[in-house]
């Protein structure tokens, strides 16, 4: 039996990002993640069971890693809806880092037979903060309540619309399109008494 490498691993993830980003689900196979990472089809089966397998563990790296790059823009004793802004401009600036990243995530969630096939991982605690920050936002009468997926996408699908938008040069990068930016999204998921009171200290 063979071992397992996790260099091998990485590149057989990172070659299934880059493939994704590319050609999207229609075009992607282990037989082309194998050949882009530069490893035998058969090797593939060592770290993945099939092709779903494959998928969930790019859709737990990938989330981890956008998880990573907001929890570390946060300011963990800043006030609850400021580290909730904090949180939007960090998803801002790794969608801008990562552009391959961000489109395998809304790949792979957009399309509802494989989204139903996805799990998170339940040790990823970093993606843990982001939803006990929301549930407590809840708790408090501060964010709507309502289901935190439907928060989370509110909370990312405008973020990666604008940074695609400004790598692609349909916005100006600038720092008043950010905080316009923040702003309606602080508005969208925020009780309106809860966004007045953050308006007016901000």
């Amino acid at each position: 039996m063979k071992l397992k490498d996790d260099q091998k691993y990485d590149r057989l993830i990172q070659a299934a990002i880059t493939l994704l980003a590319q050609g999207g689900l229609a075009n992607f196979s282990t037989t082309k993640v194998a050949k882009q990472a530069g490893i035998p089809q058969s090797n593939v089966y060592i770290y993945f069971k099939n092709k779903d397998s494959l998928l969930n563990a790019v859709f737990q790296a990938t989330i981890h890693q956008e998880s990573v790059a907001v929890v570390a823009a946060i300011d963990a004793n800043a006030p609850l809806l400021d580290r909730l802004a904090m949180s939007i401009r960090g998803l801002y600036h790794f969608a801008l880092a990562e552009p391959a990243v961000v489109t395998t995530v809304q790949i792979l969630t957009e399309d509802v037979a494989v989204k139903q096939k996805l799990s998170l991982k339940r040790d990823d605690q970093e993606n843990q903060q982001i939803q006990t920050l929301l549930t407590t936002g809840i708790d408090a009468g501060l964010i709507r309540p309502t289901e935190l997926n439907l928060i989370r996408f509110f909370l990312t699908r405008p973020v990666f619309h604008y940074a695609a938008g400004i790598q692609n040069g349909l916005y100006p990068a600038s720092d008043q399109g950010l905080d316009d930016l923040v702003n309606m999204l602080m508005a969208a998921v925020l009780l309106p008494s809860a966004y007045r009171d953050w308006l007016a200290e901000h």
